[in-house]
């Protein structure tokens, strides 16, 4: 009895360290996105149907899809996705992220999936701003935790421009179509689409010809094991995507162009040698 019995917890054990093994396997298999879903049209999610769309959804599917992974998707506003991404909960942020200085000290990126030059937005009836040197004396709305805060300190370093922050990204449109604040960078690429979607936003990109900074939008992964075996995986995925035509697709999806193939994409290329 008692060897029936010792045989039956041995069996158990074996049983539960399968089922563990499986549980791990299964857990590898899962990349974690977070992103907040208001990004139109990068990343949107609908309350009423539960379902996500928009450019990088798409992206994300078909990386999971050729890397033969699951995608779950973590609701999360800025800044609140890169804490989770420092205390390893998520595994990568998707918001049409950009690369910076004070971001190439904490994480390794993917190559570039997308290039989006930045322009001053202003209203439309606004005749005083047409470039950035009419900026001074001027206020600017930018984003809580948002790329474009380094790029815009870095233009003025004497602080002559005046800066409102907001904790929502799509609120600042709403702003400077009211008159709150002056002016606001905004990605000249995107703003088409969301005037399209908010008719009553009467609003227009300046000086088109020389935007004042052109975000280099990647994905960032921690420097741990884990992050960068999911860097190396995604990184192979966004090469062959480009390759095989599948990238063209979805950009020209929801742009109406190849990203790939502007001036931006080519001049950062032949900087780097590519």
């Amino acid at each position: 009895m008692k060897r029936f019995w010792g045989w039956g917890l041995i069996l158990a054990w074996v049983f539960i360290a399968c089922i563990s093994r499986e549980g791990i396997a299964s857990e590898d298999k899962v990349i974690r996105v977070a992103t907040p879903g208001t990004y139109a049209p990068f990343t949107m999610y609908d309350e009423a149907t539960q379902e996500w769309s928009g450019f990088e959804i798409d992206m994300w599917r078909t990386i999971g899809e050729k890397a033969g992974y699951e995608v779950q998707w973590v609701r999360l506003d800025n800044p609140a996705t890169f804490a989770e991404l420092d205390l390893g909960r998520v595994d990568t942020v998707a918001k049409q992220i950009s690369i910076t200085p004070v971001r190439q000290q904490k994480y390794d990126f993917t190559r570039p999936f997308f290039f989006s030059p930045y322009c001053l937005t202003v209203a439309a009836d606004n005749e005083a701003i047409k470039s950035w040197k009419d900026m001074e004396g001027k206020t600017i709305g930018l984003s809580e935790g948002s790329a474009m805060n380094e790029f815009i300190a870095a233009m003025d370093p004497e602080n002559k421009v005046k800066k409102s922050v907001y904790g929502s990204g799509s609120s600042i449109l709403h702003e400077v179509a009211m008159g709150h604040v002056d002016a606001c960078p905004y990605a000249f690429l995107v703003l088409p689409y969301r005037l399209k979607k908010n008719p009553e936003l009467k609003l227009k990109s300046v000086d088109i010809e020389n935007p004042i900074y052109v975000e280099v939008n990647v994905y960032p992964f921690a420097r741990t094991d884990r992050g960068r075996e999911l860097l190396k995986l995604t990184d192979g995925v966004l090469t062959q995507m480009i390759e095989d035509g599948s990238y063209a697709k979805l950009c020209e999806k929801w742009f109406g162009t190849n990203v790939m193939e502007s001036k931006y994409a080519k001049e950062y290329r032949e900087k780097q040698g590519k």
